[in-house]
């Protein structure tokens, strides 16, 4: 929001169009819940760019780079050799929030103890 009324203009920015193919394809990295910046408006942009891929991270606020070791990868392998993941891949979180881990095994064991757990 402080952004919005920002009185500086950059003269160089491109602004379009943006259907026309790039010399290499954009990668593009979208969060599931992303407060700020809404999966869905990466998915459509992902649809408008001529050469584009969208990586998906099943996860929650604002960033996906440091929360997930596969985004991490692809990202990595994307920058330093033109890589592009798969199409539609999702990576999951390492993390879950409050510090939980997202391990397979993690969920399974909160379920079970969830399960056992005295009803009120």
């Amino acid at each position: 929001m402080p952004c919005a009324n920002w009185a500086a203009r950059d003269q160089g920015r491109y602004t379009g169009p943006w259907d026309r193919p790039t010399s290499n394809p954009v990668l593009l990295v979208g969060n599931f819940f992303d407060p700020a910046t809404r999966f869905e408006s990466a998915l459509a942009l992902s649809h408008e760019l001529a050469n584009a891929r969208l990586l998906s991270l099943d996860g929650w606020g604002h960033t996906a780079y440091a929360k997930s070791a596969c985004i991490v990868q692809n990202v990595d392998r994307y920058l330093i050799g033109g890589q592009l993941p798969a199409p539609r891949t999702v990576c999951q979180p390492d993390q879950l929030p409050f510090g939980l881990s997202s391990s397979p095994q993690d969920r399974v064991d909160r379920v079970l103890v969830a399960a056992a757990a005295p009803r009120i």
